[in-house]
């Protein structure tokens, strides 16, 4: 399996945005799918995230409606390693897949959908052990901390959440 580095930052990012994504998708529940679209209409799609991942490393193209992949747990010394050694990696599967989830929500937040239903949970909830599996697994805990607050859709405004904005890496460009 080739092994692809990641930095730090878009590690952060990656793992802020699925959250994100994670929250909003949990909390469109007791709200219009209309409003969601709207929520992801005044922020970075998943189609500009999938646009970025690719550009940074250079993914062979994919039909993601084909694509399987079974994530796997790491050992305990494989988790420790990118943050003793300060090297992060991810295996050039895991981050197709990755894109495959972003792309089938994508693909739903394009739809015409009017109410949530075990499809959509089916994404959020694969998406959510993707992040807490594979990538937080990476993170330092100080910096989790904080993604485990990042802003999303009908938050709770009494909350202290962080912005998304704080977490997009310096090459962050949409072409």
């Amino acid at each position: 399996m080739k092994k692809v580095q990641i930095n730090y930052s878009q590690l952060l990012f990656l793992y802020a945005y699925l959250r994100l994504v994670d929250l909003s998708l949990d909390r469109s529940r007791w709200t219009t799918w209309e409003e969601l679209q709207d929520y992801f209409n005044n922020i970075i799609t998943p189609s500009q995230v999938i646009q970025y991942l690719d550009s940074c490393f250079h993914l062979p193209k994919t039909d993601f409606k084909n694509f399987n992949f079974i994530p796997e747990k790491k050992s305990i010394f494989n988790r420790l390693k990118p943050i003793i050694f300060k090297a992060f990696s991810l295996e050039q599967d895991q981050i197709l897949y990755c894109c495959k989830l972003l792309s089938d929500f994508n693909e739903a937040l394009q739809s015409d959908v009017q109410t949530y239903h075990i499809g959509i949970e089916k994404i959020r909830i694969d998406i959510a052990i993707f992040y807490s599996d594979i990538l937080g697994k990476m993170i330092l805990w100080k910096d989790l901390d904080k993604l485990m607050k990042v802003e999303h859709f009908l938050q709770n405004e009494m909350i202290e959440t962080y912005r998304l904005e704080e977490f997009i890496p310096k090459d962050f460009v949409i072409k």
